[in-house]
């Protein structure tokens, strides 16, 4: 993993964490976690958000599992799953859309942060916007990491965050807007 992706990386985990979030890089549903790779697929998503369901619930539903009606490929352990892919690299539009797949199954909502090589953000928005044709609503939205500094920005001046609180959490932003500052 380069420089830059793990800047990238660990500023969506602390922009996660500022928003109140628990956060977690790799990974898998937890309905997966002892399956063999050798006899499932086990999809793993770079970084996920999540809110964590009470306990009480998750034994409440695990007193249905033998239904087998239960989606496996959702994590009964977190409510509310929002995941980021990240294809900081050139990547042909195949890649993309297994990215779109995972990520529409396994997440309420989810972004694919893509540098804009060859087109690549609009060919992955077409790709999305695509597959929510096809298959329903995707829910993966598509933005390049150079353009994470504007967005937080509005954001954060949205929900009034204080300038020097945010940048505690998303100092390494190295495509941060100069206006910022």
């Amino acid at each position: 993993m380069t420089d830059y992706e793990v800047k990238v990386r660990n500023n969506i985990k602390h922009l996660g964490k500022l928003l109140g979030f628990e956060v977690e890089t790799e990974w898998s549903p937890s309905t997966f976690k002892k399956k063999s790779r050798k006899e499932f697929y086990v999809p793993r998503i770079d970084v996920v958000w999540f809110k964590r369901c009470s306990p009480q619930f998750i034994d409440f539903l695990a007193m249905f599992k033998d239904q087998k009606v239960l989606d496996p490929y959702r994590d009964i352990e977190k409510e509310i799953i929002i995941g980021f892919e990240l294809e900081l690299t050139q990547r042909p539009t195949k890649y993309i859309l297994g990215d779109i797949s995972n990520l529409s199954r396994l997440c309420n909502y989810s972004f694919i942060v893509i540098k804009d090589i060859g087109n690549l953000v609009k060919r992955s928005i077409k790709a999305s916007q695509a597959f929510s044709l096809l298959y329903g609503t995707s829910n993966v939205l598509v933005v390049d990491p150079e353009k994470l500094g504007d967005i937080i920005e509005k954001f954060a001046s949205k929900l009034q965050i204080p300038k020097d609180r945010l940048l505690q959490y998303v100092s390494l932003w190295s495509f941060w807007p100069s206006s910022f500052f």
